[in-house]
């Protein structure tokens, strides 16, 4: 999908005229990307009243920040968010020692009212968004989440269950479906191809990654018949497909672009950079998955792409997850040479949604015939990790190219697009994703307090500058790499030095900035 190409105005590009229409849409993209990030900039210089953004304005960024009283509580609130930055690895080992230490995972139910731990909900104190991202993505937990049925996934709970059958989900006694296979043949066609994986052997390749599935094209009319049948057979004698990763949100809207969403991804799972950046910036990418899989399919053991967070709603059926927690630090004991000293096994019934931890192994058994709805999503509690991820498949790939022989020191473009390949992201994607969030952030801090009068949200405030400190750390990181060499696959990606240095140059002023708001203010 990177390499088609689109009809569009020639363009200037470091003062020689180049045709648009023979770059490829994903530096396309990334243009796009650049330009809103430019935007959002002097929408902040513009709110900062600076004359610039020159990297040399850090005295004159302190100087307008102390003449106005509110841009002083930001600051008061930067700091301090800059502290508490400072322990997300302690917050981190702190959650791994308390997964060592469980026999079941927190259930979580929330409502109108927000979150009650256990359920329970008159002797328990109500939990926040902010909570969640604190007690569970920050210290890296998962966790079962009742409720967000009624809230964000009710109708396409009505359309995609059987609504005459009483059965329950056990896995033991009920074989028949119980999912309205006629919305699918509605609304998506029983002749559409669809992508089956057929399970593959139960092995990881050097770098802890699941050995490749085989997938087969099959119509959603074959599919749904071969499903019924695995699920009937328990003997082994069909085939174990699984239709899996389907990307059938984008589907649909590139099929039925007027339709209504099929749901509302819960808010509680902050703020999504990966599938926001992916939705707006490519061609249609994201990592919006439909999991249909018959009574023992399974997903082997793995830890989930990017490093990652995911949530897994159960539209219909029954999982069951086991987890394999790491050593804690200093902990030498191991089981089966796999570095991990325990495992734990959780149900996760109709109607339930289970919030996956980053860099967590697990394996997935459906125990009856199951439909649910999984996200991939990387937000500032994970960024550090995805960007661990990027950097092993630099190194990665760097070895390969030395072994071939074939790819020129200075090809950035082949390395940026083996990138992708290998793992749906590149350096100058991420890179973008990371300053766009900091600007928005920035803007919407400084834009919402100056806003308000007597009264404002200083936990609100103190959520986006944890984010903002937690984003720019890694955008620093990725900035000055110097394996990574990230302004020459900006220019390679862009084809444009003069791009290559504005996104250098709005990065350092965010950098700037940033470490001007997280000093003290002087007494």
């Amino acid at each position: 999908r990177y390499w088609k190409t689109m009809d569009t105005p020639v363009d200037q590009i470091d003062g020689e005229s180049c045709c648009s229409s023979s770059l490829s849409t994903h530096s396309l993209h990334m243009r796009a990307a650049l330009n809103d990030c430019s935007e959002l900039v002097e929408r902040l210089r513009l709110l900062l009243h600076l004359n610039s953004i020159d990297p040399s304005c850090a005295q004159e960024v302190s100087e307008q920040l102390s003449m106005n009283n509110n841009h002083c509580i930001i600051q008061q609130l930067f700091h301090s968010a800059w502290v508490a930055s400072g322990n997300i690895d302690q917050e981190r080992e702190l959650g791994l020692q308390s997964l060592h230490e469980i026999s079941e995972l927190d259930i979580l139910h929330v409502d109108k009212s927000g979150w009650h731990r256990d359920g329970n909900k008159a002797s328990s104190i109500p939990l926040t968004s902010s909570d969640f991202k604190r007690e569970y993505c920050f210290r890296n937990v998962p966790c079962i989440i009742r409720g967000f049925e009624e809230l964000h996934f009710k109708d396409v709970s009505l359309n995609w269950r059987k609504t005459d059958t009483t059965s329950t989900d056990d896995a033991t006694t009920h074989n028949e479906s119980r999912i309205n296979t006629s919305w699918f043949e509605r609304y998506v066609g029983e002749d559409t191809m669809v992508p089956v994986r057929i399970d593959g052997k139960n092995e990881l390749d050097d770098d802890g990654r699941a050995e490749e599935c085989e997938t087969i094209m099959m119509s959603l009319k074959d599919w749904v018949s071969n499903c019924q049948q695995q699920s009937n057979n328990r003997e082994g004698k069909v085939s174990r497909g699984y239709l899996k990763d389907w990307h059938l949100v984008q589907f649909l809207k590139s099929t039925q672009s007027d339709a209504p969403p099929l749901y509302k991804s819960p808010e509680y799972f902050e703020r999504d950079l990966l599938n926001n950046f992916l939705e707006k910036y490519s061609d249609g990418g994201d990592y919006k998955f439909v999991y249909w899989g018959p009574s023992g399919s399974i997903t082997r053991l793995h830890s989930d792409v990017l490093h990652s967070f995911s949530w897994s709603y159960n539209v219909t059926g029954s999982k069951k997850w086991t987890f394999y927690i790491p050593n804690i630090k200093g902990d030498s004991e191991t089981t089966s040479g796999n570095n991990t000293c325990r495992s734990f096994e959780v149900i996760q019934n109709t109607g339930e949604t289970i919030f996956v931890s980053s860099k967590i192994k697990h394996e997935v058994v459906n125990l009856v015939e199951t439909l649910s709805i999984n996200h991939n999503w990387i937000t500032s509690a994970n960024i550090d990790n995805t960007w661990q991820c990027i950097f092993s498949e630099i190194d990665a790939i760097e070895g390969e190219i030395k072994e071939w022989e074939v790819i020129p020191e200075d090809d950035f473009e082949a390395r940026e697009n083996m990138l992708r390949g290998c793992i749906g992201l590149d350096v100058t994607t991420f890179f973008l994703m990371i300053l766009l969030e900091v600007s928005e952030l920035l803007v919407q801090s400084f834009s919402t307090i100056d806003a308000m009068t007597e009264k404002h949200d200083d936990n609100e405030i103190h959520d986006s500058a944890m984010s903002i400190c937690s984003l720019v750390k890694v955008l620093g990181k990725v900035l000055t790499c110097k394996e990574a060499k990230t302004a020459q696959r900006l220019q390679a990606i862009m084809v444009s030095k003069t791009r290559a240095n504005q996104a250098n140059e709005l990065a350092t002023f965010v950098l700037c900035l940033s470490d001007v708001l997280k000093e003290p203010l002087s007494s």
